[in-house]
């Protein structure tokens, strides 16, 4: 195998970090190698824990016609886990009241047409780092609320409540 990329002519035969930059003389590359899977294979979850029971419970609150909760919030609870912060059955004045500008909440709510939509607060006084794994999260905190069709995301209580503003419910 020979680094062509830069038309080197190192022999790079022996290595094994190279994935992607390495071709043999098909141009296949090394198998699965790159950002994506492409053997079949199961793909690496994101590492966030959603099983605490209470998540589900609050979630089928929300979506059950018969009862009055509308909206739920879930918080970090460490590094890779969530956990149910807030519920409620008022509009976004009793939402925005459980926002804290220091968390990143994922969350959840009902419309009056009856849709799910999935909600995302990065709070302003969050650091990078803490936004970054979020961001990596989110499909996974998406996921764990079953029947959504749709998102609110905001980086900010101004930007979050201007977005929400928009959602009846």
């Amino acid at each position: 195998l020979k680094y062509s990329r830069l038309g080197l002519g190192k022999d790079l035969a022996g290595c094994q970090g190279s994935r992607g930059i390495m071709a043999d003389s098909s141009g296949g590359g090394t198998p699965g190698g790159g950002l994506f899977r492409t053997d079949g294979g199961v793909k690496a979850s994101s590492g966030l824990d959603v099983s605490d029971a209470a998540i589900a419970e609050a979630w089928a609150k929300v979506r059950c016609d018969s009862d009055d909760t509308t909206w739920l919030l879930l918080e970090y609870q460490g590094k890779t886990k969530l956990q149910v912060c807030a519920l409620g059955s008022g509009g976004s004045v009793e939402l925005s009241i459980s926002l804290d500008e220091e968390k990143i909440l994922f969350g959840g709510l009902r419309t009056k047409a009856g849709k799910f939509l999935c909600l995302l607060f990065m709070g302003d006084a969050t650091g990078g780092m803490v936004r970054g794994r979020a961001a990596a999260h989110k499909n996974a905190a998406y996921n764990a609320l079953e029947g959504t069709s749709g998102q609110v995301e905001g980086n900010g209580k101004e930007d979050f409540l201007e977005k929400l503003s928009k959602v009846d419910f």
